[in-house]
């Protein structure tokens, strides 16, 4: 008697890297963005593209992470979570002024200490929660289909990817796309963000038999 084969765990899923979003997925996001009116959904995800930051990471950030009494921060440190006890020293990113303005909006809003959670859930149950890594995913879901995106072909880690991939396509500097990641070694950077592989397929378009 023989056993019924299993199906295989990856049936129907799209396996292997996200891909960044291209510079036009951005800008159509930001805008259904802004057509729904939704200050937070277009804070956090200003913030996720600017930063670079793990999912993760992300969602622990407090305000005083990018606001003072005085204002927003332009530059935001952290010590990443996953490789805090390996690496000492802090990952730094910069936002840019669409984001501190997307950030004001959203902070104006919505009063907040700057002990507090940056992004929470809504509603009085979860005010006082930071979101979770599962509800940061349904929420990039929900502006895929808005964008008429497939869900399937894309991840958290397609947020992370998108500015670093963008600044190595326009200016070939791998060492900033590896400071923007917080990668320890440059090998990471480009197994990451597919520098060789791009290469591999830009000599195929080149070249061909």
């Amino acid at each position: 008697m023989t056993d019924t084969p299993k199906p295989a765990w990856n049936k129907g899923k799209v396996v292997g890297k996200k891909p960044p979003l291209t510079p036009d997925q951005v800008s159509l996001i930001r805008l259904l963005l802004r057509q729904d009116r939704d200050l937070r959904g277009l804070a956090l995800f200003n913030v996720a593209l600017d930063t670079c930051f793990r999912g993760s990471d992300l969602v622990r950030l407090r305000v005083a992470d990018v606001a003072t009494p005085a204002g927003l921060r332009e530059i935001v440190e952290i010590r990443q979570k996953k490789t805090e006890t390996r690496h000492a020293k802090p990952v730094q990113a910069r936002l840019s002024g669409v984001t501190r303005d997307s950030l004001r909006a959203y902070l104006e809003a919505d009063a907040r200490p700057l002990h507090g959670w940056l992004f929470t859930g809504q509603g009085v149950r979860w005010s006082h929660s930071h979101l979770s890594e599962s509800q940061l995913w349904r929420l990039f879901k929900g502006w895929l289909e808005r964008a008429h995106l497939d869900p399937a072909l894309y991840g958290l880690h397609s947020l992370r990817r998108t500015f670093p991939t963008y600044i190595h396509q326009q200016t070939g500097n791998l060492r900033a796309a590896q400071l923007l990641l917080g990668h320890a070694s440059i090998e990471s950077t480009k197994e990451y963000i597919g520098t060789e592989q791009a290469k591999a397929l830009d000599l195929a378009r080149k070249y061909h038999l």
